[in-house]
């Protein structure tokens, strides 16, 4: 039986694509291995890592609201992100910190978009400027309306700290987050500002399609820093919301 007769001509070029099973229902928090992979510090920004960089106190907060932990290891395609419900890319690599960056190519962005205006959630963990690849993660970041300023906020001669105030939406009645060294945002109109600073947008949420994109700047509720301030409840709502759970 030809497959025409059976399928609309739109499902037949979603399969075509690799969209026909876009997103599921699943749980699977994955973080980008790929990109950020800093082999001049193993274990920075990853699940399994224990050291004040480290994204094992990450992990389980996302457990507890239900998540379930995956690494991606490889390209991002459509196949690898068919199962994700939330996608985390934080901190992509340089020539400082890996003897092998790999960059967030044109194929992949495109994997990504798609993948969120099907229902994807992403998490774009920036970094301050000299911290993080800048271009790249823009490429990206742009198809969502927001850009990561390749700046450090805010701008002091010593350590910029970042203590800020939120209300509304993962801020409830008024947490307040801790960030440190962080990279400004730029944003279009339509994309939600959730927490800014003297006017410059620090925190944000775009929608695309049945997705969503939260960015930030800093990597922030690494291990250091997660229970700092309100940190560690503000991610909780964060991903109560992007998991569905609130």
């Amino acid at each position: 039986m030809r497959l025409n007769k059976i399928l609309p001509r739109t499902a037949i070029a979603c399969a075509a694509f690799g969209l026909f099973a876009a997103i599921s229902h699943s749980q699977t928090v994955a973080l980008d291995g790929f990109h950020n992979n800093e082999t001049k510090m193993p274990g920075h920004y990853a699940w399994s890592g224990t050291q004040a960089g480290g994204f094992s106190e990450f992990g389980k907060l996302i457990e507890s609201v239900g998540g379930k932990l995956t690494t991606v290891r490889q390209p991002v395609t459509v196949s690898v992100l068919k199962d994700v419900r939330v996608f985390i890319i934080v901190d992509p690599d340089t020539p400082a910190e890996s003897t092998d960056p790999k960059y967030i190519e044109r194929p992949e962005i495109d994997a990504i978009e798609h993948w969120v205006e099907e229902g994807g959630k992403l998490l774009l963990l920036g970094n301050d400027k000299g911290n993080a690849e800048f271009q790249h993660l823009n490429n990206l970041a742009e198809r969502f309306g927001i850009r990561f300023r390749e700046e450090t906020y805010p701008v002091t001669s010593g350590k910029a700290i970042l203590i800020a105030k939120g209300s509304g939406s993962i801020f409830g009645d008024g947490s307040t987050v801790y960030l440190v060294e962080v990279a400004p945002l730029d944003v279009r109109p339509g994309v939600k500002v959730l927490l800014s600073d003297h006017g410059t947008p620090i925190m944000a949420l775009a929608n695309k399609g049945k997705g969503q994109v939260f960015a930030v700047g800093d990597p922030w509720v690494y291990n250091e820093y997660i229970d700092r301030e309100d940190n560690r409840r503000v991610a909780s709502n964060l991903f109560r919301m992007l998991l569905g759970s609130q």
